[in-house]
């Protein structure tokens, strides 16, 4: 199975996978990492490449980040010379839904993080137009 990393600034992380826990129930080899005000990004690199270790058990590992050039997206970028895994940025709940539901049935971990960019994508509607409002 594809392991999971969420990694977000402040709580949001957490929050996502509280979430999809309501929707889908309990999780397994999904880690969560937050960067608040007072960590660093030495310290989020390290707990990264630790999250890593624990989540990759050989189907590979699909990390999901919140802002594309913000520092936790950035940490998770500056290992993919020395490591495999894959990575979107735009984390949300349909996105992070689909990574749970399709990571047992996905052929790889590439193929989980097409299918999540186009949930995440997906996911994302104007109700007001939906509504003719």
């Amino acid at each position: 199975m594809v392991g999971i990393i969420v990694v977000t600034h402040g709580t949001l992380s957490e929050g996502i996978v509280d979430a999809a826990e309501l929707i889908t129930g309990p999780v397994t080899q999904v880690e969560t990492l937050s960067l608040r005000r007072e960590d660093n990004v030495n310290d989020l690199n390290a707990a990264f490449l630790a999250a890593l270790d624990r989540v990759d058990t050989g189907d590979g590992v699909l990390v999901l980040a919140d802002l594309l050039g913000g520092s936790p997206c950035n940490v998770a970028s500056m290992n993919l010379r020395e490591r495999s895994y894959r990575v979107l940025s735009g984390v949300n709940l349909p996105m992070f839904i689909e990574a749970l539901s399709s990571r047992d049935s996905a052929g790889s971990a590439e193929e989980l993080q097409a299918a999540c960019q186009e949930a995440g994508a997906q996911g994302v509607k104007n109700i007001n137009q939906l509504l003719g409002k």
